[in-house]
């Protein structure tokens, strides 16, 4: 991405297609008419009154979401916006506002017969499907990522798009349009684009799966990775995503110096696993199998934290591995992929 642009993405659910809008810049067709305002919700305070003295007791204070509004000028004066015409090959896997500059080059070609005024309603038509995001909106915890390039850098909200307002222009006739839109965000954090991730496995074959190599002597080479030191580098507690791979039983993942711990009281067989979401938007432990997927919840253990607790705060920090062998065969154990995002308080 470049300095000043924002993208709009989400994924495609139940044959509604995703998104991936770029938009901001000039170029794009669909640029800011002012900087976006970025608003934070008022913090939920207990405060309490002390009886019979002056003063109160301040309670546990909650920190709820931020809000982006944007004005934009849509803007088909010099070309096409929406380039995915005449096809729309959305339910093969492209998403709305996602284009080559191959298409782009076919659309020009292809709409040599239109003008400002057509470009500049398809491009309205376009943000507005983009803004209606039905792929996510149909089920709880489904969201969309907005991210912004700026000083270099690119972080990201998580959200849902919102309010949506078209201003009556007469401008529109010549292919341009105003457009109020809102982006509601799950929390005040501001997230890296980038992913970090810490692996632990016991008894994994070095090299390439199916494909172990081999010491002197003849014997076969395994390798353990059961603790791993990692860092957050944000300035505010970001939650983790962890994927627990068969096969194993009653796994337990410690986070150290006395972070925490979170243990699944169960056996996961060889081709199954079993994610722990803490992410705001997610809340959940999920057994997958080759056919099913079913919510293990009730398997944490009573001294897991709640997924609401287990955050990891910026700083150095040591993951560990340990499990109860479930396999017959000998040699073989899990896997652990735990991964997350670094968390700002701003761009």
């Amino acid at each position: 991405m470049r300095d000043g642009e924002w993208l709009l993405g989400y994924s495609s659910y139940d044959n509604y297609p995703g998104a991936s809008l770029t938009f901001g810049r000039e170029s794009s067709g669909i640029y800011c008419l002012s900087e976006p305002d970025i608003s934070f919700s008022d913090m939920d305070l207990a405060d309490a009154a002390l009886p019979g003295e002056d003063g109160i007791r301040m309670g546990r204070d909650y920190q709820r979401n931020g809000t982006v509004t944007f004005e934009l000028g849509v803007d088909g004066v010099g070309g096409p916006i929406d380039r995915h015409w005449p096809m729309r090959p959305w339910t093969r896997g492209t998403r709305i506002g996602d284009w080559t500059d191959i298409e782009a080059v076919l659309a020009a070609y292809n709409k040599k017969d239109q003008g400002a005024y057509q470009w500049g309603l398809d491009g309205v038509n376009m943000l507005r499907q983009v803004w209606r995001g039905d792929s996510i909106r149909g089920k709880a915890g489904r969201v969309a990522w907005l991210l912004h390039s700026s000083g270099g850098r690119t972080r990201q909200l998580y959200g849902r798009p919102r309010k949506f307002a078209v201003s009556h222009s007469r401008l529109s006739r010549q292919g341009y349009t105003p457009v109020v839109c809102e982006f509601a965000a799950v929390d005040d954090r501001f997230y890296e684009q980038t992913e970090k991730e810490v692996e632990l496995y016991d008894h994994q074959f070095i090299g390439l799966p199916g494909r172990p190599g081999r010491i002197s002597g003849g014997s076969w080479l395994f390798q353990s990775k059961k603790t791993a030191t990692f860092q957050q580098r944000g300035t505010l507690n970001t939650y983790p995503y962890i994927e627990i791979y068969g096969p194993c039983k009653n796994p337990k993942v410690t986070v150290a110096p006395a972070l925490w711990e979170v243990q699944l009281s169960m056996t996961i067989a060889d081709g199954e696993h079993v994610t722990i979401d803490a992410r705001p938007w997610a809340r959940t432990a999920t057994h997958y199998t080759s056919s099913t997927s079913k919510s293990v919840a009730d398997k944490l253990t009573r001294s897991s934290p709640r997924l609401s607790q287990m955050f990891i705060p910026p700083g150095y920090w040591t993951a560990s591995l340990s499990y109860t062998k479930s396999s017959a065969r000998p040699l073989e154990g899990p896997r652990i992929r735990m991964a997350w995002r670094d968390a700002y308080s701003w761009w």
